[in-house]
């Protein structure tokens, strides 16, 4: 059934893989995904180059590669501010499908999809992937950041579905880790890692299912980042073994990914239920996940980092009216899911789009409509005019997302360093989409550029290098490889592989086949390694050793297509034609844009006789490889034995065409070939590893100490932080203060804040200056984690009842003047509680701090046996009159007691 008046459900589980899910389903613990995948049909679903997220489901939303829809990662520069800023649902440049749907009359509710902030005011409802960081502030209640929700009027509403990780239970944990009350959480923090992620996943599963029953949709689409998040936390914990996680490790967190997956499955019968059996489902990831042998022993020092852990085959499950049930499909793309979609309402595809329909599966697919581009047709929208722009509190909550999954660095309030880092990455993701797209003249544009600018960065050495290769810059791929590499020394083997390519395409089989030897030897279980090995036997005519070293990279990964690809080859050569379908069906199977192995299939086809899918096969070859002579040269012979004599002679005459033109390009690649270009001058690998060390620091380098130890005064807002100041401040102790936040009825004795101290977090070296040396000052509790690891801290925490800062504070706002928004007072005391914890458990497990919690109402009564605690704690160095702490307390400041 295709037409305008059926509904769509897209429902995106990030990281989501076959591999996993098929041994679940096998024991019965996914059964709705199994009745999903029982009554449709399903597919790997290859990815896109890079596999980041914000690219992916861009690509899914429009159809569109990166450099088209303009998503090139998770940030962007900002020129008007001089910082960054997020990618957003302002960068993208190109309509998504609740645009196209909004301006054919139909309602679409779009959930948490990747840069969706700010909301596009489209037909339907949009809850931005900002939703997650709607927040209780202590002082002004809920927190919502405009934009985050439209229609606006809806924000108060949908707030509530906000779900804090401190509203776990036992029976949200137990099923993920069982053994969660043996762990001492002052010294192991993946328990709240894991309650954060959990969080976020129910926030999205309950402010999803509302939006489905509050607002009528005809397309709906939720994405729920969870399994990836949970996998880049605990995929290493997950079975088989791994022999560097301990026995203990490995028994506390084994199952965090399987209860993730049968978790999904719960909210997937809830999305179910919400959808009447007339909706067409379409389940999908944008990537899968590492794991058994695959799993990476480190992440790569950069800001994609987390990235290496993504496998190349997602997930696609498509149920509903006229889909084929209980059938699998083969070569399906990520970029194939939007194109299906509109093919789905009826609507045609843009011919700018870079994905195909699904056609095969359908029952009935029907006509295939298009149209130029929908960019061009007029209607009302809903995408953001260009002159729009981001709030700065916007920007900083999504970058603050962005620092906490480890995908970029923390560079605080240094606007200069978030520009460039921002300028950089988003060129360097871009390039590397281009190579994907073998665009590589486009590409070397981009990686000179970086490398001139940062000559320290291997990883754009090697791509640049890669790149060169790829243009036919065989020498200047060598030159450059062998000017930072020393191949006895070298940590970077993919530095070897590059280099062996390039010689081996200057003719030099026997420097390229050693090299390959020398980076095997170091790397025996990469199966690429040994389908390029295979690449170059079968140059070399050697055929037997080709299939050995193909058949070598499928016992290490069955589901490498080049592997397959390179047995399909030899098959052709060795005359097995059934073989050498089956070998290369796999490997289009595996990534449908593999035009040489289109060709191989056709030709095995021709060979037995199936002459009419054989012609399906070299199409899609010349589909892929417009300029392939190999493929038009077998259609006009196929086409010929068809006694199809016009287009067998359509392309003669593209051959004929293609000869005069490659034969030009034959001898501009002979001249590519040894042509050079200057590059900068490189430091030798290691001062180049010292830089990035310096540049890209990391929690679990060494860090040189200062020596020096400062103390602060923290804890919640209206927690007695001001009158220790004022203690400290008395006893003798100088304090680090600007006087900007003066004296008031709140605080009639005075603030003692520091306003520089909020800049930290970009400017790890404020407290340097010896000018500070033995100082106090306050620190709020938020900022203990940002403060340097070069110092030493002692922290004197202090402690109120929370339904006394609770009531200080409300008192506080009306006597300013200010009204928060309604917030329920049981969960506002929630959340002061949880993020109290936090930051104790913060102080319990760094190594770089000491702390002492004075109760506040023990000080006001008895004050002198926490003077003396103080003492002990800091030492006499510090407190030199004692008398005059005491005579600072007044206990008439003391006010909203609790009884």
């Amino acid at each position: 059934m295709i037409g305008t008046n059926r509904k769509v459900l897209l429902i995106g589980w990030d990281g989501a893989d076959w591999e996993h899910i098929n041994p679940l389903m096998d024991e019965g613990l996914l059964p709705n995904l199994e009745r999903l995948v029982n009554g449709g049909t399903i597919a790997n679903l290859a990815t896109l180059q890079p596999v980041l997220s914000p690219m992916l489901w861009n690509s899914v939303a429009t159809g569109k590669f990166a450099d088209k829809h303009g998503i090139h990662g998770f940030i962007e520069p900002d020129e008007e501010s001089g910082g960054a800023r997020p990618f957003s649902s302002i960068s993208r440049k190109t309509k998504a499908l609740w645009n196209i749907f909004s301006q054919n009359g139909l309602r679409s509710n779009v959930i948490n999809w990747w840069a969706s902030h700010p909301a596009e005011k489209i037909n339907g409802c949009v809850v931005s992937n900002l939703f997650n960081g709607v927040r209780i502030d202590p002082e002004k209640g809920w927190q919502i950041t405009p934009g985050t929700i439209h229609p606006a009027e809806c924000e108060q509403e949908y707030a509530p579905f906000k779900f804090f990780p401190n509203e776990m239970e036992q029976a949200h944990i137990l099923p993920f880790i069982p053994g969660a009350a043996q762990i001492n959480q002052e010294e192991d923090s993946r328990l709240s890692s894991f309650a954060k992620t959990f969080g976020e996943m129910m926030t999205t599963h309950s402010v999803g299912t509302a939006v489905m029953e509050l607002h009528p949709w005809d397309f709906m689409a939720i994405y729920f980042t969870g399994i990836d998040h949970f996998s880049h936390g605990f995929m290493q914990y997950h079975p088989p073994k791994l022999d560097n996680v301990s026995d203990e490790d490995f028994e506390m967190y084994k199952d965090v990914v399987k209860g993730a997956y049968r978790f999904h499955d719960l909210m997937l019968a809830r999305l179910l239920e919400l959808a009447d059996d007339d909706t067409t489902v379409i389940l999908c990831s944008d990537h899968g996940f590492q794991s058994g042998a695959f799993r990476p022993f480190g992440t790569p020092r950069e800001p994609a980092g987390p990235a290496v852990w993504h496998r190349q085959y997602g997930i696609l499950v498509m149920k509903g009216p006229g889909i084929k049930q209980d059938e699998r499909i083969y070569g399906a793309s990520l970029i194939d899911v939007g194109p299906t979609i509109l093919h789905l309402y009826g609507l045609p595809v843009g011919e700018d789009m870079d994905g195909r329909v699904l056609i095969e599966a359908f029952e009935n697919p029907g006509e295939i409509k298009t149209i130029p581009s929908w960019n061009e047709v007029e209607g009302d929208h809903g995408m953001h005019d260009q002159d729009i722009s981001m709030s700065s509190a916007q920007s900083n909550e999504l970058m603050k997302q962005f620092v906490a999954l480890g995908y970029m660095d923390d560079f605080g309030d240094d606007k200069e360093k978030q520009n460039r880092s921002a300028k950089t990455e988003s060129r360097y993701n871009l390039a590397k989409n281009l190579m994907w797209q073998n665009r590589h003249e486009e590409a070397l544009k981009l990686l000179q550029e970086l490398l001139n600018e940062s000559p320290w960065e291997d990883r754009f050495i090697i791509q640049l290098a890669d790149c060169y290769n790829r243009a036919g810059y065989h020498q200047q791929a060598i030159n450059l490889i062998q000017q930072a590499y020393d191949f006895e020394n070298t940590q970077h083997n993919q530095a070897i592989i590059v280099c062996a390519r390039a010689h081996l395409n200057l003719g030099q089989e026997e420097t390229g086949l050693k090299l390959l030897g020398v980076a095997t030897r170091r790397s025996p279980k990469f199966p690429l390694l040994h389908a390029q090995i295979g690449d170059v036997l079968a140059k070399l005519r050697r055929w037997d050793d080709a299939r050995k070293s193909y058949l070598n990279a499928l016992n290490l990964h069955g589901e490498l297509a080049q592997a397959h690809q390179g047995l399909a080859h030899v098959y052709i050569r060795q005359g097995k034609n059934q073989e050498a379908i089956d070998s290369a069906l796999d490997a289009v199977g595996l990534i449908h844009r593999l035009p040489k192995a289109h060709i191989y299939l056709g030709v095995g086809l021709v060979r037995s006789n199936n002459l009419e899918k054989s012609v399906v096969a070299f199409r899609n070859a010349a589909k892929f490889a417009p300029q392939s002579k190999q493929a038009h040269r077998w259609l006009s012979h196929v086409y010929e034995q068809l006694g199809n004599k016009v287009l067998a002679d359509e392309h003669r005459r593209i051959v004929a065409d293609l000869n005069n033109f490659l034969d030009e390009e034959r001898v501009e690649q002979a001249d590519r070939a040894h042509v050079l270009f200057e590059f900068p001058v490189l430091e030798d690998e290691a001062d180049r590893h010292k830089r990035l060390i310096a540049e890209r620091p990391s929690p679990n380098d060494k860090v040189e100490k200062s020596g020096k130890t400062f103390v602060l005064v923290s804890g919640l807002p209206r927690s007695g932080t001001s009158l220790m100041m004022q203690m400290l401040n008395a006893g003798g102790m100088e304090s680090i203060t600007d006087g900007k936040r003066e004296a008031d009825e709140d605080n009639p004795k005075g603030y003692f804040e520091w306003e520089d101290i909020k800049q930290i977090a970009g400017n790890p070296d404020l407290l340097d200056p010896a000018e500070y040396e033995g100082k106090f000052l306050k620190t709020i509790s938020m900022l203990l984690s940002k403060m340097p690891a070069k110092h030493d801290y002692k922290v004197i925490f202090m402690m109120r009842p929370i339904m006394e800062i609770a009531s200080s504070q409300k008192k506080m706002l009306e006597r300013l003047g200010t009204e928060g928004a309604a917030v329920e007072q049981k969960r506002l005391i929630r959340e002061l509680a949880s993020h109290r914890a936090e930051s104790l458990n913060f102080l319990k497990t760094s190594k770089n701090f000491e702390h002492l919690t004075v109760d506040y109402p023990k000080l006001i009564e008895n004050p002198d046996e926490i003077i003396e605690q103080v003492i002990e704690f800091l030492g006499d160095s510090y407190i030199t009159n004692p008398d005059n702490m005491r005579s600072s307390i007044d206990k008439s400041l003391y006010r909203n007691r609790t009884s």
